[in-house]
């Protein structure tokens, strides 16, 4: 029989009254059975890609958990490992990292559900950025202010209790390590030094400053236990606990003093004048990486410098618009000139900072429910920082809840008040607390649905661009309480604009630190001491960090604008916001497929 004849046959029966039920019945099932074949067989592709991907993601965080005694202390693990600074646990980083885009390569992603393919994105960024990041493991900071593992390394001690005499035993092994640690970090900035990479002379008295804070007298040490850690021991123990302690004191003091001399000494001789990356061997390169790394986009220094110029302009247009509501008549410096001037804009003394702080913090908490499908269970509150690093942090820094301690806290400057205006402190509580910060860490953390390795994961432009995506909220919702007020979220806003400018101008272009600090003083409110700390930060501190503040809230604000031209009528801000916050932090360029998933999921 023909194929025509067979074809005919088939459409005869079908379209015969007797037949057609049958047929249709017997067409349905085959077609049934070939759909119920097809389903089955993604549903299992499905299961073992997951499978797949959550056995990598266990095996990532596993051995995340092992090698970093901070994340220990925030999963309230006992730390028994201080590692020591060295170039093969990098290399070994890097082979591990190989081996997970191995395995990744391995699943079948797009039989993955929505929130798995990010974790596997994710994975595959960070990877591939810890790979090539290798080549530079020679021109990272690890000892200036910003970095120094030293003051941290506090917060391990603080968080081993001490139950039993094996207990003080095991405190003791793990001050030991602290020796062998600093000794290591003596031996990296000799082998850096090595190979032409030497602090620059602007930040290395901070850097010998700060080393040399670390050597204390034994009662009182920053690694001695709690008093009341020691309490229901018996004298004769926690004599002889004290009497090691303080051997083990002596020594790592006089570890320190040993890494100082060098520091003073011949590495001082080598140290050079000028600021920025660029100045090392492959300069350029390591900080076109670092551009990528830190905004988590496929950006140059070139595009990131040219937004910064235009992000500058366009703020002081609306700070000149605010200087217009407010009726001051003189020129922008005339205005700012004014504001730093005037007594009643600075606060009377650090219970007043914390207090504005607070207050802000908590204003925005009580109209969350506007903005906000979900909060954080942990608190938030405030708490001045350490005054020994003061001198060398231009505001502070957010310390996130940990499991000994479920409060998340901004750590704020409070030196140097009559440099120190509280217009912009609206804005700082904003970034750093509710809903900055703590508002995404502590949800982050709270996220028992997340693999463990993205739980504890944070991405700088992420997060420092939720912040600074924060405080522009703050407009929107109406919590600055007076023309001043919204004048200082500008103050605040256009400083993170400038180091669009000045970060890649000193560690990418030939920018002097003077010139990146005139740029500065021409366009921020800010003092000469937080000019000068910043600018140091930025070229000899933390090279790149910087850029992730406002690059990431720029993404922040288009990916919305693309959401609300999408959706129209239906855009929903409380629904936005929990779908950039609630699958907790990712690279931006992941983050926008996750976005533009997210929009196609509300149409529907």
């Amino acid at each position: 029989m023909s194929g025509t004849t067979r074809l005919y046959k088939l459409e005869q029966s079908l379209s015969s009254p007797n037949m057609l039920t049958i047929g249709t019945f017997t067409l349905l099932v085959v077609l049934g059975m070939c759909s119920c074949n097809g389903e089955a067989s993604r549903t299992s592709g499905t299961r073992e890609a997951s499978a797949q991907l959550a056995a990598l993601a266990e095996d990532v965080w596993n051995r995340a958990i092992a090698r970093d005694p901070m994340l220990r202390v925030r999963e309230g693990l006992r730390v028994t490992e201080i590692p020591r600074l060295d170039y093969a646990r990098s290399e070994e980083d890097a082979a591990y990292a190989q081996s997970v885009i191995d395995r990744l390569s391995g699943i079948d992603l797009l039989a993955l559900p929505h929130d798995e393919f990010l974790t596997a994105e994710t994975l595959r960024w960070e990877s591939e950025m810890m790979i090539e990041g290798l080549q530079y493991y020679w021109l990272n900071s690890f000892m200036t202010p910003y970095v120094n593992p030293l003051p941290q390394m506090s917060l391990i001690f603080e968080a081993q209790s001490i139950e039993d005499l094996q207990g003080l035993d095991d405190y003791l092994m793990l001050v030991e390590q602290v020796v062998e640690f600093v000794r290591s970090m003596h031996e990296t900035a000799y082998e850096q030094a090595a190979r032409g990479y030497v602090v620059s002379l602007t930040n290395l008295p901070a850097v010998i400053g700060l080393t040399r804070s670390m050597i204390q007298e034994p009662e009182g040490h920053w690694l001695a236990p709690p008093n009341e850690e020691l309490g229901s021991f018996a004298t004769e123990d926690v004599e002889a606990f004290a009497l090691q302690f303080g051997d083990l004191v002596s020594l790592i003091n006089s570890t320190l003093e040993s890494f100082i001399e060098y520091l003073d000494g011949e590495y001082r001789n080598q140290a050079p004048e000028g600021v920025g990356v660029k100045q090392y061997p492959n300069g350029d390169a390591y900080y076109r990486y670092l551009t990528r790394l830190r905004t988590t986009m496929d950006v140059t220094p070139e595009e990131v410098q040219q937004i910064g110029f235009e992000m500058v302009q366009d703020m002081q247009a609306e700070m000149a618009t605010i200087q217009a509501e407010i009726g001051f008549e003189g020129t922008a410096g005339e205005f700012n000139e004014y504001l730093s001037s005037e007594s009643r804009f600075f606060p009377t003394g650090p219970e007043e900072v914390a207090e504005r702080l607070q207050m802000a913090a908590d204003a925005f908490f009580d109209k969350a429910d506007e903005y906000f499908i979900e909060v954080p269970r942990a608190p938030f509150g405030v708490r001045r920082l350490d005054p020994a690093l003061e001198g060398s942090q231009t505001y502070g820094y957010y310390s996130i809840p940990t499991a000994a301690e479920n409060m998340g806290y901004y750590n704020y400057n409070g030196s140097n008040l009559n440099e120190r205006s509280w217009l912009n402190l609206q804005g700082v509580a904003f970034h750093e607390l509710f809903p900055g910060h703590h508002f995404h860490i502590a949800r982050q953390f709270e996220n028992d649905s997340l693999p463990q390795i993205r739980r504890n994961n944070l991405h700088t432009a992420f997060t420092e661009g939720w912040g600074s995506y924060s405080s522009y909220l703050g407009l929107e919702a109406g919590m600055y309480e007076d023309p001043y007020s919204r004048y200082g979220m500008y103050i605040l806003e256009i400083f993170l604009a400038t180091r669009l400018v000045v970060d890649p101008g000193m560690n990418y272009f030939d920018w002097t630190l003077q010139q990146a600090r005139d740029f500065m003083r021409e366009s921020t409110l800010e003092s000469e001491t937080q000019i000068a700390t910043e600018s140091v930060r930025y070229s000899t501190d933390m090279p790149g960090q910087a850029l992730g503040y406002q690059m990431g809230k720029r993404m922040l604000l288009e990916l919305r604008e693309r959401a609300e031209r999408e959706l129209g009528e239906n855009f929903d801000i409380r629904r936005f916001h929990e779908a950039v916050i609630g699958p907790g932090s990712m690279p931006m360029g992941v983050l926008e497929q996750h976005i533009d998933w997210f929009i196609d999921e509300e149409r529907r």
